[in-house]
């Protein structure tokens, strides 16, 4: 470009140009330290001792939006291959009922026990031995999907009860009912551990009718799609959510029974639990894999589609809910489902709430109660496909949004065990539980804070022994209240604004927040500002400690503003900028 320099000149010319950029760029130093010292002298001892390395956080093993999670796995034993099986809670312990009928009480991943209770014959080896007699090579069998369906506890009549649904072949009369028995339980786990009970201590409450001829067309018994999933409206009345057994017209010889009243397939079921009195509250369902009320008392419902068209569906009275005639999927060979009324629409029928295209392969619905706050009230759904939970919003009859949660295991049921932990349980006959636990972003603050440049080292100090002293209570995570309010985001919150359960009657009262000058002066006297409150005196004499500890809980409720650059900000890890 400015062609080829040569000799002496060319020499000349290349000390030249470079003696007029170190000059310029020594004037441009120059005149920056001018203006600013302190960042040209902080600059130059960066490049000769290296910053310390951004706060490590440790990857919480489940992460959602607003929780994380540790997670802790149990391997459970069963004596025959399959998948399925119950997940129910009894005194914040699971109860776990496996494919082949083998309860298990466990209180964590190292606390699992077997207990002493017998199950209802639900024909399993009749069904083996069915399919093993050449007579019968007409039909196709798939033994591994044969199992007990669902367990659930719920209290009525002054006591604690076990609900128990599952298939039972009946060998005479080739055909095969969903039956659900109960037995009476302890109500305390440590009662239950002791306990023993036999197959004929249950009784039976419900037997669904009429009795199902075997298939020719795929598996005699399809298992996989009689649902049976449960649950206890708190008023004496069981759901029962009955599948078709892909008797539906196109898997299956017999017409489709799930719109037929003649048939309890297909149908959410109520049972009265005092006489066994029961009827079909909605039809036209296809496969419920979960079934839970909600903090209003409405029902749901969560269904497996076939090729897509998995659904939530809001059960109301004499609905119908449209399978097979209407259905947002198509078949596995994505042909069209046949005889279905529209095709990619549901606007003949009651529609879903909600509808998965592609299909996650639903397995369980529950409803969370007295959880932390980001997501207490919500409803909890497992898939199977998916490998993941969905935590579902609903307001309004809606769906505010459905979050997923990665687990990478396909989980048959998810139950809410206590206030802070969730238990799984998968399809590799696993128990999961899930504590919730901090993310560390909030210690990654703390830390990246205190590496600041413009506080000095006796502040630094002090400031960190002082927040260290609020920690022995507070927690800098939010909705973490147990012992005291959280510290996260306080400034500026509404003072008493917190789930905390002993603030003062002066706390509560207050319509204002939490300012700097009201957060100086509670630190100062907390009973002087606030008559009543349970905090003690920080013992913070020093107004330069005490304004150190305001600025950081500032901060602390405006994080994208801190954003010193004395500290690499590259790598929060600190959380500041992400």
């Amino acid at each position: 470009m400015f062609g080829r320099l040569s000799g002496r000149k060319g020499f000349a010319g290349i000390v030249g140009v470079l003696g007029l950029l170190l000059a310029g760029f020594g004037a441009g130093v120059a005149t920056e330290f001018v203006a600013h010292p302190v960042k040209i002298v902080q600059r130059a001892v960066r490049r000769v001792v290296p910053a310390p390395p951004p706060p490590a956080v440790r990857e919480p093993d489940v992460e959602s939006i607003f929780l994380a999670f540790k997670r802790d796995s149990v391997q459970v034993p069963i004596t025959r291959y399959g998948r399925g099986g119950g997940l129910t809670v009894v005194d914040n312990h699971a109860v776990l009922s496996t494919i082949d009928g083998k309860l298990y009480l466990a209180s964590s991943a190292r606390d699992v026990r077997p207990l002493a209770i017998g199950v209802p014959d639900y024909g399993f080896d009749a069904y083996r031995a069915f399919a093993e007699d050449p007579a019968n090579s007409a039909y196709h069998f798939e033994l591994w999907a044969y199992r007990y369906f669902d367990l659930l506890a719920y209290d009525f009549g002054g006591a604690k009860h076990l609900a128990l649904s599952f298939v039972r072949f009946e060998p005479d009369r080739r055909c095969f009912h969903t039956i659900v028995s109960v037995l009476d339980i302890p109500s305390t786990a440590a009662d239950l551990a002791r306990f023993s009970a036999t197959a004929e201590d249950w009784r039976t409450l419900y037997v669904t009718e009429p009795c199902l001829p075997l298939k020719t067309i795929q598996s005699a018994i399809e298992v996989q799609i009689g649902g049976a999933r449960m649950a206890h409206d708190g008023n004496g009345r069981l759901y029962l959510g009955s599948g078709d057994f892909h008797i539906d017209g196109v898997f299956s010889e017999m017409p489709a029974i799930a719109q037929d009243p003649a048939y309890d397939y297909g149908k959410v079921i109520e049972i009265d639990l005092a006489t066994g009195g029961h009827r079909q509250v909605a039809q036209g369902l296809r496969n419920m894999q979960g079934i839970a009320f909600d903090a209003e008392g409405q029902l749901w419902t969560v269904e497996h589609g076939l090729r897509g068209g998995d659904e939530l569906n809001l059960i109301e009275d004499g609905k119908d809910y449209g399978w097979p005639k209407e259905s947002l999927g198509t078949l596995y060979n994505k042909l069209p489902i046949p005889n279905v009324l529209s095709y990619g629409r549901h606007d003949r029928f009651e529609p879903p709430v909600y509808a998965f295209l592609p299909s996650v392969a639903i397995s369980s619905l529950e409803l969370l109660h007295d959880f932390n706050g980001a997501w207490d009230g919500d409803i909890l759904m497992g898939t199977l496909k998916d490998q993941s939970l969905y935590r579902f919003r609903i307001v309004d009859r809606r769906v505010m949004f459905a979050e997923r949660i990665a687990i990478g295991e396909r989980i048959r049921a998810a139950r809410q065990l206590d206030d802070d932990r969730l238990v799984l349980f998968t399809d590799d006959n696993e128990l999961v539980f899930l504590t919730e636990q901090p993310n560390g972003q909030a210690e990654a603050f703390l830390t990246a804070y205190l590496q600041q440049d413009d506080l000095s080292a006796h502040v630094r100090d002090r400031l960190e022994a002082n927040i260290n002293t609020c920690l022995k209570c507070h927690s800098l995570d939010p909705d973490v209240n147990t012992f005291a309010p959280s510290l996260a985001a306080v400034a500026g919150a509404p003072i008493g604004g917190t789930r905390y359960a002993n603030y003062s009657d002066w706390m509560r009262a207050q319509e204002t927040t939490w300012t700097p000058d009201r957060l100086t002066v509670f630190l100062q006297d907390p009973t002087a500002l606030a008559p009543g409150t349970l905090m003690p005196d920080p013992g913070i004499d020093d107004p330069e400690e005490i304004g150190a500890v305001v600025d950081f809980l500032q901060a602390m409720a405006s994080p994208l503003e801190f954003t010193p650059e004395s500290v690499d900000m590259a790598g929060p890890a600190a959380g500041l900028t992400n």
